[in-house]
């Protein structure tokens, strides 16, 4: 959630963001000037084919449908409220959708989670049904847990994390979904990585260059105003411009301090709150009826009874109706559902045999022919040692780029990089 690269310029735009979408790239694009504009122009005689690649699809995700929420076009913040609030004093709400101070992050989804835990232990309840292993799933069990209180998690997928997933299928942790913290001061993420000496990177947004589709360097003050606008709000945002509600750019807070990323996975410090709690996998939550007294969940393999129920699956999930409430959801918490965008940002791992792109650089550009056609790339070599790339799609392209198969995608990336770094 909230992965994009360019998400430390986001206090950028909201300072500007009175000015409007024109006005506010004016202010943006001034701020990039100060970024280091390297002069170096790199070519190689031949860009290899990948080793390996991974490629995810969070909107073909069924578990997800998508990578994190956005205010919509007509939605506002007061939407994730109405989403969050309790029902019966045993229906339950969490996940990053519903925390207005930071939303679509994975702080915000372990503070909604908290946050429903300390509701719960203000009702006279037992026992509690927690729908969702995710950040804010599991931090809600571990405190439920702490507490006193007996808490199951049911959780579809066959692993912990939901949108933390750090893959080892190359040997090496590879975060397939969140990746950073962002912001480390005061950041509860901090705390729990403190705790088990987790290390950490800080990414430096100075260290970037961009190329166009000729491989030449582009110095920053030539790069066009569309090309900040898809980088810096698009790639956030995972969402269109136009696609956004006005209200989009004003909403949630930030913590100070650096980005930093966890070069041994994200997945790790959660781990670290699976204690005092049982968690069911592939195990598919159908109905959630909460009529009676004890709320009934029937799933794709047993029953399960309890006082209440905690739900914090992902927006997109609430959106596609794949789950029945009984009796259904009130008008007000469905219409919060249908109004909040549920974005996507997705990632392409490439591996080769060794190293031929700016090694020297943490992150850079390409500026190509197809709008949003893997215009952000993260140099995973200087950070892990291994000859290996990042690539960033997101919003209307990472939709149409995610309809390819694997081989289209990466074919798609080798464009990119050999029109970068091999030019004709």
């Amino acid at each position: 959630m909230a992965n994009s690269i360019t998400m430390a310029r986001r206090e950028l735009m909201l300072m500007a963001s009175a000015l409007g979408v024109s006005g506010l790239m004016s202010s943006c694009k001034a701020e990039t000037l100060k970024m280091t504009d390297q002069n170096f122009t790199k070519t190689v005689d031949k860009v290899p084919d990948p080793l390996a690649s991974i490629v995810t699809r969070w909107r073909a995700d069924p578990f997800a449908k998508g990578s994190y929420s956005y205010l919509a076009k007509g939605a506002k913040p007061d939407d994730r409220t109405s989403l969050g609030k309790s029902s019966l004093g045993r229906l339950f709400f969490a996940g990053e959708a519903i925390n207005r101070d930071f939303p679509a992050t994975v702080h915000g989804a372990l503070y909604s989670g908290k946050d429903a835990a300390k509701e719960i232990l203000g009702e006279k309840i037992r026992s509690v049904i927690v729908v969702g292993a995710g950040a804010a799933g599991i931090t809600a069990a571990y405190d439920l847990a702490q507490a006193g209180l007996k808490a199951t998690v049911l959780e579809a997928r066959n692993r912990l994390g939901g949108r933390v997933w750090t893959d080892t299928s190359w040997g090496l942790p590879l975060d397939l979904g969140a990746s950073w913290i962002h912001g480390v001061e005061d950041n509860p993420l901090s705390k729990l990585a403190d705790k088990i000496d987790a290390p950490r990177i800080v990414t430096d947004y100075d260290s970037y260059s961009a190329r166009n589709a000729s491989g030449e360097r582009v110095k920053l003050r030539d790069i066009s105003d569309d090309f900040d606008d898809i980088s810096m709000i698009e790639h956030e945002y995972a969402a269109d411009i136009g696609d956004l509600s006005k209200f989009a750019q004003m909403e949630g807070d930030e913590f100070d301090g650096d980005d930093v990323i966890f070069p041994g996975g994200f997945l790790k410090i959660f781990e670290t709150l699976v204690e005092g709690y049982d968690i069911k996998y592939e195990t598919i939550v159908k109905k959630i009826d909460v009529e009676s007294k004890a709320v009934n969940i029937t799933t794709n393999r047993a029953s399960y009874v309890a006082d209440a129920v905690l739900v914090t699956v992902p927006l997109g999930v609430l959106k596609s109706g794949d789950i029945q409430f009984n009796p259904p959801l009130d008008a007000k918490r469905q219409d919060s559902i249908e109004k909040l965008g549920m974005g996507l940002l997705n990632k392409v791992y490439l591996k080769f045999d060794e190293v031929f792109w700016d090694n020297d650089v943490d992150l850079f550009g390409y500026i190509g022919p197809k709008r949003g056609y893997f215009i952000e790339w993260f140099n995973m070599a200087k950070l892990i040692g291994e000859p290996i790339l990042l690539c960033f799609n997101a919003a209307s392209a990472a939709d149409e780029i995610e309809n390819l198969n694997d081989d289209e995608i990466v074919a798609e990336a080798m464009v990119a990089l050999r029109n970068m770094y091999q030019p004709s």
